[in-house]
């Protein structure tokens, strides 16, 4: 079971791996990166407001966390009510990326993702 300081590790060390990718014109796999990323913070952010020092993967807890869905994940992380307001002042903010994580992340249903990948990569990378 990761702790809280090595998913916080992972993060950053994903984050400069999909910056890398990006530069060199990689943008599939940097979204997909990119998407893991905000999905390892989000897991640190849990484990913070519900004080454990690990990433509850077993138990009667861990059935709540079996999740891919970045919207349950930002519900978890307390982070609703301040997605909700950064959505509300950038409406393209991750909606795509959020809502459809899976069919984002591998590519499906090209032209939306293409789309998102281009916002979520100005987001993400300042580009």
């Amino acid at each position: 079971m990761p702790t809280r300081a090595e998913l916080k590790e992972l993060a950053r060390t994903r984050l400069k791996e999909a910056k890398t990718l990006y530069d060199s014109g990689l943008y599939d796999g940097a979204s997909y990166l990119a998407g893991y990323v905000i999905e390892l913070a989000l897991k640190a952010r849990i484990c913070k407001i519900l004080d454990l020092n690990v990433y509850p993967e077993t138990g009667e807890i861990a059935r709540s966390f079996k999740t891919h869905k970045l919207d349950d994940f930002i519900r978890l992380a307390g982070l609703q009510r301040k997605f909700d307001r950064a959505k509300a002042s950038n409406p393209s903010l991750l909606t795509v990326f959020s809502r459809e994580a899976p069919a984002f992340r591998l590519g499906r249903d090209r032209e939306p993702v293409v789309k998102a990948r281009r916002l979520n990569n100005r987001a993400l990378f300042g580009r």
